[in-house]
């Protein structure tokens, strides 16, 4: 290895760590991403959407589900955002699979799980739209089988869907995840 592949190599590194480092400081700070979603993101008005992301695709040998502890439900701001009409949020919620959806395979490959949030009345579905290119599918969506997700929530009439709940592996967008059985997908 030469000198300039060397150094070549090195900061490709020092970027990852300095995204990862300024990703972690995002999360933990509770900041918001800003922007607004693009004109493919006006699909997911339906309950099948197709949606396109905007980062490269990883190897899915790179990405794991991981064992985790249960966190706290939040579904309140899901339901104010649902109520108020507002998409772009990030959010964290907790639900009971009602029903797996078929697959939509156009474009990056995603993982429909339909959800009724938990403690909310009157009831409200929840889509959650789960980039399998990126992340683990979710093993276990058999009907009644509790989960919590954490990702952005894009408004519809049915009561909405949660998209990114996978890392980004860009660093442009807060990473997000479904937690099931203890097992975390991002």
């Amino acid at each position: 290895m030469n000198i300039f592949e060397s150094s070549n190599a090195f900061v490709k590194q020092a970027r990852y760590l300095t995204t990862s480092l300024l990703a972690a400081i995002v999360l933990l700070s509770g900041c918001q991403p800003n922007g607004s979603l693009s004109a493919a993101d006006d699909a997911f008005s339906d309950i099948a959407p197709t949606y396109i992301e905007g980062v490269a695709d990883a190897p899915a040998d790179q990405t794991i589900a991981t064992s985790v502890t249960a966190h706290s439900c939040q579904n309140d701001l899901v339901v104010k955002a649902f109520k108020s009409k507002q998409s772009d949020r990030q959010v964290k919620g907790c639900g009971t699979i009602i029903k797996a959806l078929p697959d939509d395979n156009k474009g990056s490959r995603h993982q429909k799980i339909l959800i009724e949030l938990d403690g909310v009345s009157p009831k409200q579905t929840l889509l959650l739209v789960h980039n399998i290119d990126l992340a683990p599918r979710v093993a276990d969506v058999s009907r009644g089988t509790a989960l919590s997700f954490y990702g952005e929530y894009v408004y519809n009439n049915k009561g909405g869907l949660v998209h990114w709940t996978h890392h980004d592996p860009a660093a442009r967008h807060q990473g997000g995840w479904i937690e099931s059985g203890g097992v975390r997908y991002d």
